[in-house]
């Protein structure tokens, strides 16, 4: 970056023309402090590199070097001076973990690592560390994902700083330093021009930017104007500008001019001031404003007191027609370092930038979805979003899977490039269920496909035993579920997931009819069901078999009663027998289960000695454990009431449910 040529000059010959080469040092390195003091970094690298000339062995020179050239994003020459104190063992903790961040922007990993773990050796406790200490593996995992994405340099960007994206509508809208004539004031901090708001027409095929003009004019000033967000649905823009108001700047105590969000809204056509952020102060920076889809919620950066750290993130809430008290959004996502540009998207995710959370370079974009209202969680987008220079302003659009990123990555066309970004992959969950569609019940063993929007199977599942499956897809396509299963008709259902969030989840119930063939074989239909061993059994046949007091032989009536019930078995060889015999209480517990099991196990013998496979048969004995009427042990009986109790039943079953045909008005099912 050029310096300014005048008061550089100006400062050289002064100090030339100084007789004490020592008093002509320090009052170098004095108007060189001075103009750090004022954000004026280029100037002040200027007098300090002359300061360094004349006596090479000053940390502090060195050290301020390496700080004004970090506050202007040169990382090579922060590096660069930063090893010379390391070199001459002159480094503090502060110099080790900034040399480190150094080494990181500018792609030496492995080196950036021994330097941290040697930092964290002296600050264990600085949190902007722990996430760090494993550099290299973490950055492999921000690698992995590259084909997630798609990333373009547009056809706006100038020699200079083009950043700060937002959606209005259709248009583009955006801040630069170098679009069309500009004044001759520029910025002390890097010497360009101050920002001022465009807006540009989107190729929608491409998300290239072209014919930017300067947006709502009346709102400019000769100073910083922009990032801007808008309110969409009542035409409320806000922005961020340079405390400037009525031609006239207000500083703080310390002579700063600080940051601070306005309002203007579109009236006939044009925008106009409407007011400013009632939380704005002239003692801290307010900025970066983003506000809610709804408008009820604007979310800014702030380095006002009582934050995690330097820079944090909060949020306003718009109610009784004024902004609330800001929130701070805690530190899961504000750390000790900087955390800049929020962006909350249509579906309530925040994106946001940040040097505190490690990563690839020095800011990084990041992400949290909110759990029940709250940020509990961040994840870094990995690259190619974020590279190892400084990477901000994100926003997309309605959609949710294209937007625009600036960064001042090595490869653009200037200081600060705007890049448009399309993002090939959110995963996001299908799960669901498969029922009948009379009976309700849950089918195993049935095949779902997900199908996309180009009609191409792309994952194949069978439903589990709880009848569920799920599926992992991409957000913004709508999907349809294809269901199949034996002896049912085939059913579909279209899954949209455009409106979910990263690792959302989207529940389908899809029911299907079951196919039931007109039966040629007169198959008797159940009189009831029951169940065994948790799975359906139909009741086709119910008879009772009586034996006499303190007998189990099969008699002549009893043998005529299992021969028609044998005959079935015969002519339906789907059907089984189950026999269950009971005994009435007369007589001690242990004779009367003993009892039942014999004359159960009579009947059973009976049926076998007839030809029928002893594995269609089960046979139990109760005993007096299953009495019908209060006849119990000591209780004095009539016989008849005794005899209800002395009974043997057999059943003649077939496994499973049932249902007759679907054509019939009479649906029988349970």
């Amino acid at each position: 970056m050029a310096k300014n040529p005048i008061i550089f000059l100006l400062c050289l010959m002064l100090i030339l023309l100084l007789p004490d080469q020592g008093f002509s040092q320090k009052l170098t390195t004095k108007l060189a402090d001075k103009s750090f003091d004022e954000f004026a970094y280029v100037d002040a690298i200027g007098l300090y590199e002359y300061a360094y000339q004349r006596d090479t062995t000053d940390n502090y020179v060195v050290r301020r070097l390496a700080d004004a050239n970090r506050n202007v994003g040169n990382t090579e020459e922060v590096e660069r001076w930063l090893k010379k104190l390391m070199d001459r063992r002159a480094e503090t903790p502060e110099d080790i973990f900034n040399y480190s961040q150094s080494l990181k922007s500018n792609g030496k990993y492995l080196l950036a690592e021994q330097w941290l773990k040697e930092y964290s050796e002296l600050r264990p406790e600085d949190g902007r560390v722990n996430i760090q200490v494993s550099l290299l593996e973490y950055i492999q995992f921000l690698m992995r994902d590259s084909t997630n994405f798609e990333m373009r340099n547009v056809s706006v960007n100038t020699p200079g700083s083009d950043m700060g994206p937002a959606f209005y509508k259709d248009t583009f809208v955006f801040s630069s330093t170098s679009i069309g004539s500009k004044s001759t004031a520029s910025y002390k901090w890097n010497e360009l021009p101050f920002l001022d708001i465009y807006s540009a027409k989107i190729n929608e095929t491409t998300g290239d930017l072209s014919s930017p003009q300067p947006f709502a004019p009346k709102l400019k000033t000769s100073y910083h104007d922009g990032p801007v967000s808008f309110d969409q649905g009542k035409d409320i823009i806000y922005f961020t500008r340079n405390s400037f108001v009525k031609g006239k700047t207000s500083k703080s105590n310390e002579g700063v001019v600080n940051l601070k969000i306005f309002e203007g809204k579109l009236e006939d056509g044009d925008w106009k001031m409407t007011g400013s952020f009632r939380y704005n102060s002239n003692e801290y920076s307010v900025g970066h404003p983003s506000v809610t889809k709804d408008g009820s919620v604007l979310y800014f950066a702030s380095d006002m007191p009582g934050g995690y750290g330097k820079s944090d993130i909060y949020f306003s809430v718009f109610s009784s027609g004024q902004w609330s008290k800001p929130f701070n959004v805690g530190p899961k996502i504000n750390t000790e370092g900087n955390e800049f540009f929020p962006f909350i998207s249509g579906d309530g995710v925040l994106y946001f930038s940040s040097n505190g959370h490690g990563g690839l370079g020095s800011l990084d974009i990041y992400f949290s979805v909110p759990e029940r209202g709250v940020f509990n969680s961040i994840e870094n987008m990995g690259y190619p979003v974020n590279s190892s220079k400084d990477d901000f302003g994100f926003a997309l659009d309605s959609t949710g899977m294209k937007g625009y990123v600036s960064s001042n990555r090595l490869g653009g066309k200037g200081n600060d490039d705007l890049y448009f970004l399309k993002i090939l992959r959110v995963p996001v969950i299908i799960r669901g269920v498969i029922r009948d569609r009379d009976t309700k019940d849950i089918l195993t063993d049935a095949t779902v496909n997900v199908i996309d929007e180009d009609g191409k199977t792309i994952q194949t599942t069978i439903t589990r035993t709880d009848g569920q499956f799920e599926f992992e897809v991409n957000k913004g396509q709508q999907y349809i579920l294809n269901v199949t299963k034996e002896f049912y008709f085939e059913n579909e259902k279209a899954v949209a997931t455009g409106a979910l969030r990263p690792n959302d989840e989207v529940f389908s119930e899809i029911f299907l009819e079951q196919k039931i063939e007109e039966s040629n074989d007169n198959s008797p239909a159940p009189i009831s069901m029951e169940e065994e061993g948790g799975a359906s059994l139909q009741v086709i046949e119910l008879e009772y078999i009586n034996y006499e007091l303190d007998k189990s032989d099969v008699g002549k009536e009893m043998m005529a009663t299992l021969d028609k019930l044998i005959a079935l078995l015969v002519e339906f060889p789907d059907l089984e027998i189950r026999i269950e015999s009971h005994t009435d209480s007369r007589g001690s517990d242990d004779y009367n289960m003993l009892l039942s099991k014999k004359r159960a196990r009579a009947a059973f013998d009976y049926v076998v000695s007839k030809g029928v496979d002893p594995n269609r048969l089960l046979y139990q004995g109760y005993g007096e454990t299953r009495l019908l009427n209060n006849c119990g042990n000591g209780v004095p009986c009539a016989e008849e009431q005794h005899e209800v109790n002395r009974r043997s039943i057999v059943k003649v079953v077939r496994k499973g449910t049932y249902q007759e045909k679907r054509d019939q008005k009479n649906i029988f099912y349970f």
